[in-house]
């Protein structure tokens, strides 16, 4: 999805408020989820309304939270450690180093196999009860895994992701991964938004359409057949041409680098000049385009698996799932495996 001059017009469409939200956990993959939103093709607007039970009201915005809300029960205890990914040998802000090794358990394995249970429902309507719910559960985790790969901190195991470096904001205390998961955009949207999340919203769409465009032109531009690797999806998501989650972890680790852990000093407060680092000008306000990137982003996949060009019917891709068999695995979604 190339952008042109102007975006999707966001005055039409309707937008989960956010103003009582107080979280990362629920703030940040909602504005993700938003953006989105904005650029799903009316026809992928209405499959992904189909899929949602109705009290998400067709909005990607509030499904995607979802993740976070059931990590306590036993049905999907498989799923907390796909959202991050760890790699060996990295030790921000020395050295950012990520060489992508399968394991079968990250974000970026999960976002391959719930791009997989897309795509195969798509070329087969699912018709039970309990293939209409895994449809459901593998859209929510594909948008929630979505923003997870573009936090930073997602993409390092450095302190465990900065969950073990303490840190000060103003006279609290928190950690690294808390500054990132939710208190930069909660004093930016404060600060610059007057507390407005849904200012803070128009404002992440007037800069993608302006001061990001020669960038954001390019934001689902990859090569898939660099970011496949050694994975049992690596066939049945091929033809899906912007799904590239080794190269955004990639982008994403170096950032840990270049800002996230530049400094680091427990007793340093991060509400100052850190703060105003990563969300302001200096630093093409970073914070607010790595959730632009991550919507733009899953948009273009799910226009591509729900409205491409060429009409499933005609895709290959039908042609090459045909003969192929469905297994278990040892958690609640099931994959396609070549046979």
């Amino acid at each position: 999805m190339r952008f042109s001059s102007t975006l999707i017009a966001a005055a039409s469409l309707s937008l989960l408020s956010v103003n009582s939200v107080h979280g990362y956990g629920i703030l940040g993959h909602t504005l993700t989820g938003q953006v989105a939103q904005l650029f799903l093709t009316p026809e992928t607007a209405r499959q992904v309304k189909e899929i949602l039970s109705p009290y998400y009201g067709g909005l990607l915005s509030k499904a995607a939270p979802w993740p976070d809300t059931i990590k306590g029960q036993a049905k999907y205890r498989w799923a907390s450690i796909f959202h991050y990914v760890n790699t060996p040998g990295d030790n921000p802000p020395e050295s950012c180093k990520f060489e992508y090794a399968f394991s079968g358990h990250d974000v970026v394995n999960g976002l391959f196999n719930m791009t997989s249970q897309l795509l195969k429902y798509k070329l087969a309507e699912p018709i039970t009860p309990e293939d209409k719910s895994t449809r459901e559960d593998a859209l929510r985790f594909f948008v929630h895994f979505m923003g997870d790969v573009h936090q930073p901190l997602h993409a390092s195991g450095k302190e465990r992701g900065g969950n073990n470096a303490p840190a000060k904001w103003g006279r609290a205390k928190t950690s690294l991964h808390r500054i990132w998961d939710g208190q930069l955009i909660l004093k930016d949207i404060k600060d610059r938004f007057d507390n407005n999340p849904k200012a803070y919203l128009d404002n992440m769409v007037d800069m993608t359409n302006n001061v990001w465009l020669p960038e954001a032109s390019n934001w689902t531009y990859c090569t898939p057949e660099k970011n496949q690797g050694d994975n049992p999806w690596s066939e049945s998501t091929k033809l899906i041409t912007k799904l590239c989650p080794m190269e955004w972890a990639r982008e994403m680790n170096q950032l840990d680098c270049m800002f996230v852990w530049k400094d680091y000093d427990s007793m340093r407060d991060y509400s100052g000049e850190y703060f105003e680092g990563v969300t302001g000008e200096k630093n093409n306000y970073l914070v607010q385009k790595l959730i632009a990137m991550s919507g733009v982003r899953m948009a273009a996949i799910l226009n591509e698996i729900y409205d491409p060009p060429v009409p499933h019917s005609r895709n290959p891709l039908r042609e090459e799932l045909k003969d192929e068999t469905i297994v278990d695995v040892p958690y609640n979604l099931r994959i396609v495996k070549q046979g």
